[in-house]
């Protein structure tokens, strides 16, 4: 009876009055899984591959964790060893996770580290690789097990739920550096933000979520590995046995680790962002009471051309494996729909923590210069920004990196097997979305006051 009395308090002070709902409320499930694959296959990231992957560094894992507020209002948070997150693997997570546990589409955010080492998918980045025929093969066999390994991720983290405290705060890691021209000298943003998950009477670290704003691109050889962001994570679980680490990749698109290419360096790097975040972790972070508020939609982003039928079949013909490959994957689309798409519907996702934290999620290959204006629209000591979320399909460029060009600016989509860069004007749609997205769950917060 006592234990019924307790709910009844709990369930009376979080739908009446949210704000009084201490961060002890909460509730938090983790679970982690091995995904390196079993056998030799093609790895992504760079198009010059030509041959499977055949040695390893470290394991290659994916680590989930579910969140509760103290009204029931649950979301799962996953965080991957991937290049990317495939669209069609993203519905099915997320078909599997509203159908098992109730949970709506802006209730379950995917994100991957976008290591260079890890294996190809099934998505179009992987048309840039020379594979043949039983490349693919392994490839569409490796997802299938990936998916299955996923949804099961899920479940456990779910599964897993119980009474803890949560509480943020934000460090500061310096490897990142922007690669553009003039290199070094562009901007970035060097936070790293941090969301500790502990034990409701605060004594044991039970997670922690980070993220940091730098590609991925440490390596580049035929071995699995995690880099930098994989071997922060393994060095916190390290430090806090029990404890399940997750990290996830800022608006790194035009940001990189430099110097670079040695085993050693991703080993550094991953070692000064895992103490950025330990600082953190040692200092006297925000509660984070209150409740959880959850948005998604797409945003259309419109192409700036697309080519004929015609000039399609004609770059068939053509000597650059590349354009070729991109040549036959619109191709089907002129086969399959009678035309091309004018635009892409790009994820934009919105959760807000309680009152200290408003996590932003774009999908893409996010640049900076969108996290550090998210930052100033929305507050920039609550904001994080994710790129490489719920769909990696192109990168994302500013209006100022559109202008310029560049890879980052229109070039790069070849290999995303896209028709032409992007229209200008898909920095005011996107953020403008964000910021109406936020709006808007901030004022039903107020409104539930």
């Amino acid at each position: 009876m006592r234990l019924l009395a307790y709910w009844a308090v709990v369930f009376v002070v979080a739908v009446l009055h949210p704000e009084l709902a201490s961060a002890a409320d909460w509730q938090a499930g983790f679970s982690k899984v091995v995904i390196t694959p079993e056998q030799p296959m093609f790895a992504s990231g760079y198009g010059g591959r030509n041959k499977p992957s055949a040695g390893q560094v470290n394991e290659l894992h994916g680590r989930a964790a579910a969140l509760r507020d103290p009204s029931g209002k649950t979301v799962v948070f996953l965080s991957t060893d991937l290049i990317g997150v495939p669209v069609k693997m993203a519905k099915v997570l997320c078909d599997h996770a509203e159908r098992k546990h109730g949970l709506k589409r802006a209730d379950v955010m995917i994100t991957c580290s976008h290591t260079h080492c890890g294996p190809a998918l099934d998505d179009k980045l992987s048309y840039m690789l020379d594979m043949k025929e039983e490349d693919w093969e392994q490839v569409r066999r490796y997802q299938q097990i990936l998916n299955a390994k996923l949804m099961a991720l899920i479940d456990r983290a779910m599964a897993d739920l119980s009474p803890a405290k949560l509480a943020t705060g934000s460090g500061v890691s310096r490897f990142a550096a922007n690669r553009r021209d003039p290199k070094g000298l562009g901007p970035y943003d060097h936070a790293v933000p941090v969301l500790r998950i502990s034990s409701a009477d605060g004594k044991t670290l039970r997670g922690v979520i980070f993220g940091y704003a730098c590609h991925s691109t440490v390596l580049s050889f035929y071995n699995w590995c995690s880099d930098y962001g994989g071997f922060a994570m393994d060095f916190l679980e390290e430090q806090h046995p029990g404890a399940t680490a997750l990290f996830f990749a800022g608006c790194g698109g035009d940001q990189n680790p430099l110097p670079r290419r040695k085993v050693e360096l991703s080993q550094k790097y991953g070692r000064m962002l895992a103490f950025g975040v330990e600082r953190v972790l040692e200092t006297r972070m925000k509660s984070v009471g209150g409740t959880l508020r959850t948005d998604f939609r797409h945003v259309d982003l419109e192409f700036a051309s697309l080519p004929s039928k015609s000039d399609l079949e004609k770059t068939l013909k053509g000597s650059s494996r590349y354009e070729r490959a991109r040549a036959g994957v619109l191709l089907e689309q002129y086969a399959r729909d009678g035309k091309l798409s004018k635009t892409y519907p790009c994820p934009v996702q919105v959760w807000e923590l309680g009152e200290n934290v408003t996590w932003v999620a774009i999908g893409g290959e996010v640049v900076i210069d969108y996290a550090l204006r998210l930052k100033r629209e929305l507050g920039n000591n609550r904001t994080w920004v994710t790129g490489y979320a719920n769909d990696v399909m192109a990168y994302i460029p500013s209006e100022r990196v559109l202008k310029e060009g560049g890879y980052e600016g229109g070039s790069s989509m070849l290999y995303y097997q896209l028709p032409s860069p992007w229209k200008s004007g898909l920095e005011a749609a996107i953020v403008n979305s964000v910021v109406e997205m936020s709006g808007d769950l901030r004022k039903q917060s107020a409104d539930s006051n």
